[in-house]
């Protein structure tokens, strides 16, 4: 039971990150850039499990067509993002609800850390199917 629960967290886990990857390829090649300004940050996960909530940045932003739209940050953190900064940001021309904050550290821990964790929980996954564990 333990085996087919920590691989399929472990898949679901690399569903998830290798989804965002390839969202992130396609804004980086045919994402259209936006000035983004955060209006506040948001609670994420206050009172879950006894742990500490984290702070998550929600940014607003105008696409080419002048219409105004709001996006939350995937990952926790707000360290960088002031209320009242600009940040900046990607979106599909398409389909402006893909609009992810541009920077570096965002698009690390949207990708590579999702990617990390699958990894390591359908490796421990197969391990035990392996070692009959």
């Amino acid at each position: 039971m333990w085996v087919a629960m920590v691989l399929l967290a472990g898949l679901i886990t690399l569903w998830f990150g290798t989804r965002e990857a390839v969202l992130r390829h396609r804004l980086r090649r045919k994402g259209i850039r936006a000035r983004g300004l955060v209006v506040r940050h948001d609670l994420r996960g206050a009172g879950k499990d006894g742990g500490p909530p984290s702070r998550t940045a929600v940014v607003e932003f105008v696409d080419a067509r002048g219409s105004q739209h709001t996006l939350q940050a995937g990952s926790s953190g707000v360290k960088g993002l002031p209320v009242g900064g600009e940040v900046p940001v990607r979106y599909l021309h398409d389909a402006p609800e893909s609009a992810r904050i541009d920077l570096i550290g965002k698009r690390i821990m949207d990708v590579a850390f999702p990617l990390a964790l699958g990894t390591l929980f359908t490796a421990l996954g197969i391990w035990m199917l392996a070692t009959g564990r």
